[in-house]
């Protein structure tokens, strides 16, 4: 999207990544960009941008600030690796965000089409040293199509943590909890496995497209007039049940404490992600006939 907005765009891999031709470096070349080590790229660069997974920013950031210029950029998409690890950045180096509200290939699909995805923008207000950082971030924000859907100021603080919370409690932890009650539900009153995972599968893409479009009253114009009612009486129990849940897991993640979790289990080698992935993996829903 940047390239295709105008800006001068190269990809800065590993030697290791160039030398045995890996997927990051087939994915780049084959899409046209221009592709070199760190120490080729990065000097030359008024923007760095991170976007290699959380748990690999730190060495990547201590990595490229000794090759960075005097005066450059360091832009992130999630600012955990600021505000949780507390990653310091030299003094002359401004430090910004953006962080489109959605995964990197509808952010594409979405520009190709003429439009963008709702985004949001931040400075690291201990590294602004030139005052330029909103400039800088709403003109990356900007390149990728941002602005066509909307640009929201935020910062880091904010950013992280309601970032934190929507993707493990709101979306992917409802959705899975869900998905896994609605099935087993199913099968026991005698659904067929495959029928029920697709049925799941399918509803839940139908409805949530529904909420995108027109909120509530949009997904549940897509219900007949006596599912509506008896969706409203489940949801006004279900909140009464999650909302003391939501709100401890929110506690952990503003005091850090589930950050602290995390970076432990990095620490160990993911071996509670990997556990807990693999015991996904076995479950009924997950291994149901396709």
């Amino acid at each position: 999207n940047m390239r295709d907005s105008g800006l001068d765009i190269s990809y800065a891999l590993r030697k290791e990544a160039i030398a045995e031709k890996r997927a990051s470096w087939r994915k780049a070349t084959e899409n046209g960009f221009k592709v070199g080590t760190y120490e080729e790229l990065i000097p030359q660069a008024d923007l760095v941008v991170n976007l290699t997974p959380d748990k690999q920013h730190s060495d990547v950031v201590r990595t490229v600030q000794p090759l960075m210029k005097d005066g450059a950029a360091l832009g992130y998409s999630h600012g955990f690796n600021i505000v949780e690890v507390g990653e310091q950045i030299r003094k002359d180096i401004t430090v910004v965000m953006v962080a489109p509200k959605c995964p990197g290939t509808e952010v594409r699909e979405e520009y190709k089409r003429g439009f963008g995805v709702p985004t949001l923008i931040a400075v690291h207000p201990e590294n602004d040293p030139k005052g330029e950082g909103m400039a800088i971030a709403k003109a990356w924000a900007a390149a990728t199509g941002g602005h066509r859907a909307g640009v929201l100021e935020s910062s880091f603080v904010a950013e992280v943590k309601s970032d934190l919370m929507g993707e493990q409690t709101i979306l992917c932890g409802m959705l899975q909890a869900g998905s896994l009650l609605c099935f087993d539900k199913l099968v026991e009153e005698g659904t067929d496995p495959a029928y029920a995972e697709k049925l799941i599968q399918f509803g839940w893409e139908t409805i949530t497209e529904a909420l995108k479009q027109g909120g509530i009253t949009l997904m549940m114009d897509r219900l007949s007039n006596p599912a509506k009612l008896r969706a409203y009486a489940l949801s006004e129990q279900l909140k009464e049940i999650m909302a003391p849940l939501f709100q401890k897991h929110m506690d952990d993640i503003i005091s850090g404490e589930f950050s602290s979790g995390m970076m432990a289990d990095w620490a160990n080698d993911d071996k509670k992600l990997l556990t807990w992935r693999e015991e996904t993996g076995k479950t009924a829903f997950e291994t149901a006939p396709q």
